[in-house]
């Protein structure tokens, strides 16, 4: 089968972040047998797209000049539109663009899968001309689509347009299903699959737990944070309340627009916070291995925004580093209070503190929820998810929910 991938994100180099799931994804058909072709937005800067581990990666381009194309890429297109007026050229552009190209290339494909519904799942129904079109809807997605005027009539669009939907977390299936007219919410039910997206198996570090966590100087009880430095990871929230905790310490692993603020909150903190920049590969499996916990912090932002099923959490889980997670989006789905994790409301001031204290303090529980997290994350690995992503492919499918 040839497959290909329209995404508004996608690595523009070996080791970027950006849209590395996406990556993950395209790996999984390619390790399958499978062609992969993928179509993602032209960096502002100098890149060469080629092919990237066997998949053939197109840029589109859609401004010039090529400095202003500053819609997608390094916050992510919603905090790049939030925060840069410019960001606002592109989207129309972009569009446009993305059409042109798909209606070229699609002679080359059996099938089309699309990353980001807006615009993408919208051009690659437009495109597709009877082929299997999976349509990956993530939470920001949805809440784009929730502030749109014709909300209703764009969902219903999309619903149309795919011979598959795939949602990342139930909430986020939820949340569409209440955008869609009464009429159309029963044909939803029949194309609708709810699943995070893989991650890659984990590759263990050429050194011990102990030599590692030597080598990173790290000698408190150690929380790791893995994402984007922007406002709904809420890391400066955590900060303030943890940060008379000379207990601990907090690495930060990602960068973005949150990262000054943080550099400020670090000079009167009593906790040691290290900001990491960007990690990935072997750096980022020592990380996981050597830290005591992965903290994430999101919180709803002002807009209603939350987090959906983020590939962070589930890379924690299969190397059994118990998790401690805001409640809200998809992530009591992923963990389950005790169970793989522990949850805390992230609008109760202290509530943060105590489940950090309780994971600090309780080595059964910590043993309990390592045992647990690698037990539900085999299932989570690309080759195990890859089967699945062949069937929701095929021409005709049956619809499954399989367990968060």
């Amino acid at each position: 089968m040839r497959v290909g991938i329209l995404t508004t994100s996608f690595p523009r180099h070996p080791g970027d972040v950006a849209g590395c799931f996406v990556l993950g994804f395209a790996r999984a058909l390619r390790a399958r047998g499978h062609g992969v072709e993928v179509l993602c937005p032209q960096p502002a800067e100098a890149s060469s797209p080629g092919v990237f581990d066997e998949i053939a990666v197109r840029h589109v381009p859609y401004l010039r000049p090529r400095a202003l194309q500053r819609t997608f890429y390094n916050a992510g297109a919603p905090e790049n539109l939030r925060a840069d007026p410019l960001a606002w050229l592109g989207p129309v552009p972009f569009t446009l663009a993305l059409t042109a190209r798909a209606m070229a290339s699609r002679g080359r494909w059996d099938a089309l899968v699309s990353h980001w519904a807006l615009p993408c799942g919208v051009v690659a129904g437009a495109v597709a001309a009877g082929r299997p079109h999976l349509s990956v809807l993530h939470s920001a997605d949805i809440h784009l689509l929730s502030r749109l005027p014709g909300r209703a009539a764009i969902a219903s669009r999309l619903l149309h347009s795919a011979s598959a939907l795939w949602f990342v977390s139930a909430d986020g299936y939820a949340r569409f299903f209440d955008l869609l007219p009464r009429s159309e919410r029963a044909r939803m039910a029949g194309l609708a699959h709810v699943e995070p997206m893989g991650v890659d198996p984990p590759v263990p570090p050429l050194l011990g737990r102990l030599r590692l966590r030597q080598r990173l100087g790290l000698k408190r009880f150690t929380l790791l944070s893995l994402g984007r430095l922007v406002p709904i990871k809420g890391i400066a929230e955590a900060v303030e309340e943890l940060g008379d905790d000379e207990s601990l310490e907090l690495l930060v692993a990602g960068d973005g627009p949150e990262r000054q603020r943080l550099e400020q909150l670090a000079r009167h903190s009593r906790l040691s916070l290290r900001l990491l920049g960007v990690v990935a590969g072997a750096e980022k499996e020592a990380l996981l291995h050597a830290a005591d916990g992965l903290l994430l912090a999101s919180r709803p932002n002002g807009g209603g925004r939350t987090e959906g099923a983020p590939t962070a959490v589930l890379e924690a889980m299969a190397r059994g580093l118990p998790v401690i997670a805001a409640s809200t989006g998809g992530l009591p789905e992923l963990l389950g209070h005790g169970e793989s994790g522990l949850l805390f409301d992230p609008l109760e001031r202290g509530s943060l503190r105590a489940a950090v204290g309780r994971l600090r303090d309780d080595a059964e529980l910590r043993t309990r929820l390592s045992r647990r997290a690698l037990e539900q994350s085999s299932a989570r690995l690309w080759p195990a998810v890859a089967p699945r992503i062949e069937a929701l492919l095929q021409p005709r499918w049956a619809p499954a929910h399989f367990p968060m």
